[in-house]
């Protein structure tokens, strides 16, 4: 039993995964909670929760032990834990940690001169030269962050000197008076994009053999993409999916047979999600690549991002320095794409190995994620549908976005319930022909 936005439902909200970027210890953390019913996960919420109050991470698709969700697709939801259940003893610090250290894959992958990935996995402490970038890179003084944190300038001073330790205290602090830090100094370098195609495997033994998850935690759908003819996918959304070839009846002998091949896809949400598993099977991303060339399996895509979170890089400045030709690249190729509006893209080399740089808050606000955008399309269509009656008298009273929310839902739930009757159809035409 959980309240989503102060209306009872009958679901049972399942552990995920966690799906941010970067994590911050004793902050809000981003998971994503599945809704289950009757066996079978009815939707997803990407939900902000305090790490301190959950005091311990689930495994993927156990239960959660969350009481309320609250908010919006736009502007984010929020889950409070049920405080009963809150373990005494707190483990999330130990366990975001590792995740931390299993997320930054540059320091142990993309190290210059160094030909095998080591096992272990070391973040560095916040040194008294890391603060001092840090402050400047905010643009304050030490008085200026001396009041905003409370405590006098001759202690910042003795932090940026080395005279005095940096402790863990002064660090959750500093990342809450500025939380902008916290993306910004954890994770720099990731995957965000993961592809492998196993030509001897089957999508259920992908999962089962190769990605270690629950296989009830999978939608199964009929696709056409690819040459393939079934989906599987983590909680129904393409984070996570298989695609292969469904087993089909063979007309003269009656037989069910199974053709092989697969292709395994982790986007960029399903990177991190699947990092949570990773950590569960006391695994990293080498040893993770390792057991799949044991099934033969075939790395067609990897995407790695450097997330520049503090703006360092300026996109108007690096295409105008391509354009003249004011870089060194051991490839001839390059290209420049987009404009100052819509934002730019470059592109150094040429596949199979292609470094792109792209404004990504452009990127996405193109793809109509931006608040804005989304409300007032949102507001047109809801005031097309009442016959174009004055948007006060159509909405009643009611709040624009409270209208909004209540079509979202709808919409959500035709996709569910389109989405089952086209499985119920599948399976019943595979029955007939059997």
């Amino acid at each position: 039993m959980i309240t989503i936005n102060n209306e009872p439902t009958a679901y049972t909200p399942i552990f995920l995964g966690t799906t941010q970027h970067s994590l911050r210890l004793s902050l809000e953390t981003l998971i994503m909670v599945g809704m289950k019913l009757n066996d079978e996960i009815i939707e997803t919420y990407n939900v902000t929760v305090s790490a301190i109050e959950l005091g311990y991470l689930p495994s993927i698709g156990s239960e959660i032990a969350i009481d309320e969700i609250t908010g919006s697709e736009l502007s984010g939801f929020k889950a409070k834990i049920r405080q009963s259940d809150v373990k005494i003893q707190n483990t999330v610090s130990s366990e975001l940690e590792n995740l931390i250290e299993l997320k930054n894959v540059g320091r142990y992958q993309l190290l210059k001169g160094k030909n095998n990935m080591t096992q272990e996995l070391n973040v560095p402490e916040l040194s008294n030269n890391n603060l001092i970038l840090m402050r400047q890179l905010l643009g304050v003084t030490q008085q200026e962050l001396a009041i905003a944190m409370d405590m006098s300038r001759k202690t910042v001073n003795r932090f940026e000197t080395g005279e005095q330790k940096i402790s863990d205290k002064f660090v959750n602090k500093l990342i809450s008076v500025y939380p902008q830090l916290s993306e910004a100094i954890e994770v720099e370098v990731q995957f965000d994009w993961v592809s492998l195609t196993f030509p001897d495997l089957t999508s259920k033994q992908v999962i089962a053999d190769v990605l270690r998850l629950q296989d009830n935690l999978f939608l199964e759908r009929p696709t056409s993409q690819n040459f393939y003819t079934r989906e599987m996918a983590f909680a129904g959304e393409k984070n996570i999916y298989i695609q292969d070839f469904a087993p089909v009846k063979n007309p003269e002998t009656q037989a069910i047979e199974q053709k092989f091949g697969t292709t395994l896809y982790l986007t960029g949400k399903g990177t991190r999600l699947f990092e949570k598993a990773l950590l569960e099977q006391n695994m990293n991303w080498r040893n993770f690549f390792e057991k799949a060339r044991q099934y033969r399996g075939h790395l067609t895509r990897l995407d790695i991002a450097i997330n520049d979170k503090w703006g360092l890089l300026k996109m108007n400045d690096l295409v105008k320095a391509v354009q003249e030709k004011r870089f060194w690249s051991k490839s001839k190729s390059y290209a420049v794409h987009g404009n100052v509006d819509d934002g730019w893209t470059v592109d150094f080399g040429k596949s199979p190995f292609v470094i792109r740089a792209y404004d990504k808050h452009k990127e996405q606000a193109n793809k109509g994620t931006s608040f804005k955008d989304v409300k007032q399309r949102q507001l047109d269509e809801v005031a097309s549908k009442m016959n174009a009656m004055p948007l006060r008298q159509a909405l009643d009273g009611k709040r624009p976005m409270v209208v909004f929310e209540q079509e979202y839902k709808a919409m959500q739930r035709y996709r569910r319930a389109y989405e089952k009757r086209k499985q119920r159809m599948l399976e019943e035409r595979q029955n007939d022909e059997k």
